[in-house]
């Protein structure tokens, strides 16, 4: 209904501005939905220069976002100095209790404790400012009724309520029989049923951007026309013989113009995408036929290579079938040296392991003495150096040492028996005056300790109950780690004449694997050399069958 010139929206839209225009008024417009009750009531309210205010219903819109809006509405409307119009409409009813609140306002200009104590003031506050400018004859005594009293008066004077309702089914019936002050209150104003010029203009406002020819755009429009009158008749008639109402509203005109256009717009769509594809099949078909025609051409070229490439393709596929004779027979021959160096490795992983396995047990003796060794200073050597009469445990440990350096003892008289005896001290104490001392029992080759030196220190010193760390440490700390030194080599020694052998046959084992190995490796390279050379054959082979396949190709 908006932005149509006739004469007919123009007598509903004058009404409404006589209702808005008396003083205290309301309205009751009812009318089928599209009507233009909505649309003229905004017309109204804009030429009045009054401010409308509409409520915005959403999904989760309850009793409480309805209060908070009538509190806003009614005080913009008393506060301002401007009339207000509040248009509400039967859709936006989501509780009766809405209309129940709205009944009030009609009746008596307010709704019941719907302002908070707090609130309440502030209303008061503002009365207050604006009695003071009103002549002395009409201002109020200033206490808190009056003031509320005035801001009813002026809600009254300045709000004008416009209920817009569609008498379709019960609920309009029982709305107004619930709440009396809906009608009276309210000026009615009957919305009647479009008349057929009114149509008429609708449909040619409605398909002015519909690209038409004038001739076809008039018949589209008296269709439609007919259709919505001719239902409009059936409605009539279907209500006196079966007593049931069928409702034709502006809405369902509206919907039957949108609803060709939707239909036009999709067949043109469809008609269009159609011509598309018949012009673009057409124009495949042209080039399809030139490239045929020079397809053709380019096959009586390629005919001469076609009889050399079927040529070549034969040679070299007697050569790849003999070729791969010979690769077959090579896989062979690395598959079993692969076998053979595989065992091997085997052979030797088992000797190593055994070998690990039997160091396992001296290794962590000899790492604790050289951790006993690392703890040891030069101070701590001096100490002993410095002893003139070393105890028995020193004197002993510093013996093994001695022994296992290989530094002879001295031939000394025994003041008990007077005969010559070996004395280890003083070679011992020239020993420990060597300022690489320690550094030498770390480098110690252990792997070649002489027979004799073991012999002996097994057959003295490791028997010795006397010849203990623990013992030791009562004497000196620093002779506790040399004879933890002492015990480890010969423990080593020990399991190193054990795995001595089993090292042998290890690098046996590993020799033998490696010259496989090596065998493995030069037959290896042979088989990647004739694979090269087969697969070249075979790719050369591909390229010949591409160029035979070629005019083929293109003659389909």
């Amino acid at each position: 209904s908006s932005g149509i010139n006739a004469e007919w929206p123009l007598r509903p839209g004058s009404r409404i501005s006589r209702i808005l225009k008396q003083p205290r008024s309301h309205a009751l417009l009812v009318g089928v939905g599209g009507s233009g009750r909505q649309s003229l009531t905004r017309l109204a309210a804009y030429m009045a220069d009054y401010v409308l205010f509409q409520v915005e219903i959403g999904k989760g819109y309850t009793s409480f976002e309805w209060r908070e809006d009538l509190r806003r509405i009614l005080r913009k409307g008393a506060e301002s100095e401007t009339h207000s119009v509040f248009l509400f409409t039967d859709t936006q009813i989501k509780e009766e209790s809405f209309l129940e609140d709205i009944n009030n306002l009609l009746n008596a200009g307010e709704v019941p404790n719907i302002f908070p104590m707090d609130e309440k003031q502030e209303i008061q506050d503002a009365m207050r400012k604006i009695d003071k400018t009103r002549e002395k004859a009409k201002q109020t005594d200033g206490t808190p009724l009056a003031l509320f009293n005035m801001f009813i008066d002026r809600v009254r004077d300045q709000l004008h309520i416009v209920l817009a309702m569609s008498p379709i089914g019960g609920a309009f019936r029982s709305r107004l029989r619930k709440f009396p002050s809906l009608v009276n209150c309210c000026t009615i104003d009957w919305f009647q049923a479009w008349p057929e010029d009114a149509l008429e203009i609708v449909a040619h406002r409605f398909l002015e951007d519909v690209e038409l020819s004038e001739e076809h755009r008039n018949g589209v429009v008296e269709i439609c026309k007919n259709f919505h009158e001719s239902t409009r008749n059936l409605s009539i008639k279907f209500e006196q013989q079966l007593g049931r109402h069928n409702y034709v509203t502006p809405t369902s005109y509206l919907e039957l113009i949108y609803t060709y256009k939707n239909l036009l717009g999709k067949c043109r769509e469809k008609v269009a995408y159609q011509r598309k594809r018949y012009t673009v099949g057409l124009e495949k078909l042209d080039s399809a036929r030139s490239q045929v025609s020079q397809m053709q051409s380019d096959l009586q070229a390629l005919q001469p290579q076609l009889v050399v490439a079927s040529k070549e393709v034969d040679e070299i596929m007697v050569i790849i079938e003999r070729d791969s004779i010979e690769v077959a027979k090579t896989e062979k021959i690395v598959k079993a040296e692969e076998l053979i160096a595989n065992e091997q490795a085997s052979v030797a992983k088992g000797i190593k392991d055994e070998c690990d396995a039997d160091l396992a047990e001296a290794i962590p003796i000899l790492e604790q003495a050289l951790a006993a060794l690392n703890t040891l200073t030069p101070s701590d050597v001096t100490i002993v150096k410095s002893m003139k009469s070393p105890p028995p445990g020193v004197r002993l440990v510093m013996e093994a040492v001695c022994i296992l350096k290989g530094i002879k003892p001295d031939r000394v008289n025994d003041p008990a028996t007077g005969k010559k005896v070996e004395d280890f001290w003083k070679p011992s104490q020239k020993l420990l005056g060597d300022m690489k001392f320690l550094q030498s029992l770390k480098d110690y080759d252990k792997d070649n300790v002489p027979v004799a030196f073991v012999k002996k220190i097994r057959a003295t010193y490791i028997p010795n109950p006397e010849f203990v760390p623990e013992k030791i440490r009562q004497a000196s700390n620093a002779a506790e780690g040399l004879c933890k030194w002492v015990r480890a080599i010969e423990a080593y020694d020990r399991v190193a004449k054990v795995v001595a052998p089993k090292k042998a046959a290890l690098a046996i084992a590993e020799s033998k694997f490696a010259e496989a190995q090596k065998s493995l490796n030069a037959k290896r390279a042979m088989l990647k050399e004739v694979q090269d050379k087969l697969q070249s054959l075979r790719d050369k082979f591909e390229e010949n069958t591409k160029k035979k396949k070629v005019p083929t190709a293109t003659l389909r």
